[in-house]
């Protein structure tokens, strides 16, 4: 079969290993890819800034899918190919829920942060996910902006109990995620994002804008905010310590993780020897 035209891969867990390290045979076999003319964009729950390091090592001049798909943007200050905000009036709601607990809000438009209560433990966690950090002056940036998303961070009960109180408002505009962070096991997150916001919306319109289609799109990923890829890609693989839901729904699973170099395994599978 043909090589695929398109590659994205997430960032956390399948692209760099769990010290946040991009492997050297990683790094080679993407650049190979590329200079053999594939196509490659990231797919990341981070914004565009803190997957900047990434961006400029692999050369990728293609719009990133940022924020689990509520922002298609290219890192050069152009104009996004797509983005899909909060409206303001659910954007308020939310956020007087949280406002006035002790966990860590963060306010995120763009490419752009306002954080509240960031902690020494909610810092460190936040910190490769969240770039361009200013510090909330008051809550009337709640009124004057669309957030393209909004972050919760704390302690699981407390999270829990903000989870449920946002739910209970049935906003049926917005998109709620609760979930335990990967590296700092005793903190929980919520994501707030627009109805219709996910990875797979966003590598869809990715790929009509570039005139390719399905079957000419390898996806990678690792968690369960990945497998919306699924849906709009011709393949879709996943590392070894991809979740056991990603690895059920996967085309194909490498038999290394993201700590082993799983991604150079799967170019070469996938894309070099092009075996599926």
């Amino acid at each position: 079969m043909p090589k695929p035209k398109l590659i994205a891969i997430d960032i956390d867990g399948t692209l760099i290993d769990s010290k946040t390290g991009l492997r050297p045979d990683v790094e080679s076999a993407i650049l190979r890819a590329k200079a053999d003319g594939a196509m490659v964009t990231l797919a990341t729950g981070r914004m565009i800034s803190a997957a900047r390091e990434f961006i400029d090592r692999l050369d990728i001049d293609l719009p990133i899918i940022a924020l689990n798909g509520s922002l298609v943007a290219a890192d050069n200050g152009d104009s996004p190919l797509y983005h899909e905000p909060i409206s303001s009036d659910s954007s308020r709601l939310l956020v007087e829920r949280a406002w006035e607990t002790p966990s860590t809000l963060i306010f995120i438009c763009c490419d752009k942060a306002f954080t509240r209560n960031i902690t020494d433990i909610t810092g460190p966690a936040l910190e490769t996910w969240i770039a361009n950090i200013t510090d909330f002056p008051d809550s009337s940036i709640i009124a004057s902006s669309r957030p393209t998303c909004i972050l919760v961070a704390g302690e699981q009960a407390e999270i829990g109990d903000i989870y449920d109180a946002t739910k209970s408002l049935n906003l049926c505009d917005i998109e709620h995620y609760m979930f335990p962070s990967i590296r700092y096991f005793h903190m929980h997150y919520i994501e707030y994002r627009a109805k219709g916001t996910n990875k797979g919306t966003a590598l869809r319109i990715l790929r009509e804008s570039l005139g390719i289609q399905r079957k000419d799109v390898l996806a990678i990923g690792d968690y369960l905010n990945d497998l919306p890829m699924a849906e709009e890609a011709g393949i879709f693989a996943a590392p070894a310590n991809a979740r056991i839901e990603v690895q059920e729904l996967a085309d194909y699973v490498s038999p290394l993780t993201n700590d082993q170099g799983a991604v150079a395994q799967i170019l070469e599978h996938l894309y070099f020897n092009a075996n599926y």
